[in-house]
């Protein structure tokens, strides 16, 4: 069988092919309406082609980025000027507008442009979503694979956020619009971590003129922000990290003697926590630019209060219920740092959590794990600080006392926790509290021996790291001795958990510490020069057996995850995850 010539179709396409195609794609040059004076006139004129093929011709001039800006550019100026001709009928030519990239034309060109975008949604209010929507889209056209941006992007974001300004000027009730078109475009986590740091840059910087947007905004990034938290767990991170660093001990690499030393370390070898870490980078710039004036050192209080009362709205939404957070909650950790108000105010909110029988009893538990946290790990809060939250506590703990002897012990969880906390930050701040003018008299006042041996028994409960230091700091100091209470747990231990009540209704939950050191390399400047670490109790004054078992209290402590989390209940967090 003869197979004809003309069946023949060759796979590689010639040379001559190429060419012919290159020149096809401006073919439409010859058909289109070059040297016509008005583009209306020639779209709605009789002539022998339909009105469809004349708005096809037009299109395909718009949509072509190649040709030349000086027909473009008449025909906006036109369109700017006779804004009513861009109705439903000529639709396809205002999307075919917005899809242009004027953005990186010249300065001529976009200010035309910006005026005719601004004269479209004045004329017509029913494209305000569209157009806010692709111009947004401008925050997102970045190299993926850089974090600095060059001059020509961040003019490009300078056009766009012109008008964006402009538009919301022109037309308030687009202000809301604008931020709902902000969270609709915000880029998923798994894009590229430079696309998300500029975009979240980008939203922050539409702040600075929609301010009574900016709380919504605000908690739009951090509620994104902390989807990708939850992700980078402190054991996932460091397993990373090892892995990098096994890898670089294989290929022969020193890390302090590359080229790149300094890029290379501060980069976080989790792609996730990469991109956590420098969108945490620039929200503790963006705090530091709103409290305080200009580039001085002097605070703007005004602004900084509004600062930390969103942002602590923000953390009692969305921040205080999720589990497994383990940097964003730093934001508040950083702003109260700035004035000790703060940090008596955040204290003063998670009390109130605390106490108030309406508010969940996991809620309450966990805030009891932040005050406990925030009272050991920051430096800024004084010792003073910390006495009147052990009044309280301890007041309140005696109080509860008194008020349930003969309950079941199991379904007191908010009260093993407060006693947990007080433990916990009696263990970080012993050396402080033992030097205060009478110190131990003021510790022995708080009536440590009742708490731990009342029927409520909450050594039995409290995380067994916490307990051990605790009762080895305190027996040495002469302020409890509470190692007859924990060898009888540790005696009836398995009838305890045959009887366990864990999971009922107000059960203590697993033990957590929010402000455990920050991992996070890039954005950790911001933490380490207000952040305690762990200091144990003298080893002078300990027996053989109980200094060993300090030891690997003190590790528990001193590491990135607190006493008991990591081994003791790990499991049983994530099966409540």
């Amino acid at each position: 069988m003869q197979t004809s010539c003309k069946m023949l179709v060759p796979i590689l396409k010639t040379e001559m092919a190429v060419e012919d195609e290159k020149s096809n794609t401006y073919q439409v040059k010859s058909n289109l309406p070059i040297e016509i004076e008005s583009v209306i006139q020639y779209i709605e004129g009789d002539g022998e082609t339909s009105y469809v093929t004349r708005l096809n011709s037009v299109l395909k001039i718009l949509s072509n980025n190649n040709y030349k800006d000086s027909i473009v550019l008449k025909w906006i100026s036109e369109l700017r000027d006779n804004i009513l001709f861009l109705n439903k009928k000529n639709e396809a030519i205002i999307f075919a507008l917005l899809k242009m990239e004027w953005y990186n034309k010249d300065d001529n060109f976009v200010r035309l442009y910006q005026e005719l975008i601004l004269n479209l949604v004045t004329a017509h209010p029913a494209y305000l979503k569209p157009v806010l929507l692709f111009i947004i889209s401008v925050f997102v056209k970045v190299g993926a694979d850089k974090e600095v941006v060059t001059d020509e992007e961040r003019k490009m974001w300078q056009h766009a956020h012109y008008l964006c300004r402009s538009i919301t000027e022109l037309i308030p009730l687009s202000q809301h619009m604008l931020y709902v078109a902000l969270v609709e475009k915000f880029p998923y986590m798994s894009r590229p971590s430079c696309i998300l740091l500029h975009y979240v840059e980008n939203m922050l910087t539409v702040c600075s003129y929609l301010s009574n947007k900016r709380y919504l905004i605000l908690e739009c990034i951090i509620e994104k922000v902390i989807q990708i938290d939850v992700l980078c767990s402190k054991d996932t991170i460091e397993q990373f990290e090892m892995q990098k660093e096994e890898e670089s001990l294989l290929m022969g690499e020193k890390l302090e003697d590359e080229s790149n030393s300094e890029e290379k370390i501060d980069q976080m070898a989790f792609p996730l926590a990469h991109t956590l870490d420098i969108i945490m980078n620039c929200l503790f710039t963006f705090v530091k630019q709103e409290c305080f004036f200009g580039e001085s050192e002097n605070l703007n209080w005004e602004s900084t209060k509004k600062v930390y009362k969103e942002i602590l709205t923000i953390f009692d939404k969305i921040i205080l219920p999720t589990q497994g957070s383990c940097h964003v909650q730093y934001l508040l950790f950083y702003i109260c740092g700035l004035k000790q108000e703060l940090s008596i105010g955040f204290l003063d909110f998670l009390w109130k959590k605390v106490q108030n029988p309406n508010v969940a009893p996991v809620l309450r538990q966990i805030s009891t794990f932040y005050i406990g946290s925030f009272l050991s790990r920051a430096k800024y809060v004084n010792i003073s600080i910390v006495t009147g939250c052990f009044d309280l506590m301890c007041n309140w703990i005696h109080r509860y006392i008194e008020a349930h002897t003969s309950q079941d012990v199991e379904v007191h969880g908010t009260f093993h926790s407060v006693c947990q906390t007080v433990f916990y930050v009696f263990s970080f701040r012993n050396k402080e509290l033992l030097e205060m003018k009478e110190g131990p008299k003021y510790l022995q006042g708080l009536n440590f021996d009742r708490i731990i041996t009342c029927q409520l028994n909450p050594l039995r409960f409290c995380d067994l790291n916490v307990v051990q230091n605790f009762a080895s700091i305190a027996r040495n100091n002469q302020i409890a001795y509470a190692y007859p209470i924990i060898e009888r747990n540790t005696r009836n231990l398995f009838y305890f958990h045959s009887n366990s009540k864990e999971h009922c209704a107000g059960a203590m939950i697993p033990t957590f510490f929010p402000f455990d050191p920050y991992l996070l390399k890039r954005s950790k400047h911001c933490i380490d020069p207000q952040y305690r670490i762990y200091n144990h109790a003298s080893k002078d004054d300990m027996d053989p057996d109980e200094e060993e078992e300090m030891n690997v209290d003190t590790e528990m402590f001193s590491y990135s995850v607190s006493p008991g989390f990591r081994k003791t209940y790990v499991r049983a967090y994530r099966q409540l995850l």
